[in-house]
């Protein structure tokens, strides 16, 4: 048996010329296609780029924007409350009216500290500590002097106090 020559039969030489034709044509349309949409996606992966790029340059604006407005704000910081502890209360031995009256002459004192500006408050806090200990207050029927052991100063002004007691009233 032999193969039959098919190069000699018109037929079957257009069907393998379709056929190498075809194959030619799918592959250069694949090529066309493939080319054109990696080029797009190439194109929207660099704009993408680019974008993250702006995005991250804006993040860092704002950050540093934020940062700097955050140490405006601080600086910026009052004292909004007044907050006095005595640390002896209990050898001291006075009774809750008597305290709070105390606790009440001590912020009628350094009642116009409020609304300050802290870093006023904190450069001024020598003057604080000589206007609260160098007068003398009623306490009962006593006088007495108060001595400051802790200072805090942030929003919030906080005393701890001692109170040392003197003679009687006469």
């Amino acid at each position: 048996m032999r193969v039959p020559p098919y190069y000699k039969r018109p037929g079957w030489q257009r069907f393998f010329a379709g056929l190498f034709i075809g194959a030619i044509g799918g592959w250069c349309f694949f090529l066309f296609q493939f080319g054109s949409i990696h080029e797009r996606l190439v194109i929207d992966l660099n704009k993408q780029k680019l974008q993250i790029e702006q995005q991250k340059e804006e993040i860092e604006l704002l950050r540093s924007a934020e940062k700097e407005r955050n140490e405006e704000n601080e600086r910026k910081l009052t004292i909004q409350n007044i907050y006095i502890a005595f640390t002896n209360e209990k050898e001291a031995r006075l009774n809750e009216l008597t305290l709070y009256e105390l606790r009440q002459q001590v912020e009628d004192e350094i009642k116009f500290l409020k609304n300050k500006n802290i870093e006023s408050v904190v450069e001024g806090k020598e003057l604080i500590k000589k206007t609260i200990e160098n007068k003398t207050y009623e306490i009962g029927d006593h006088h007495g002097y108060l001595q400051i052991e802790e200072m805090h100063i942030y929003s919030t002004l906080e005393l701890h106090v001692k109170i040392i007691q003197q003679e009687e009233k006469s």
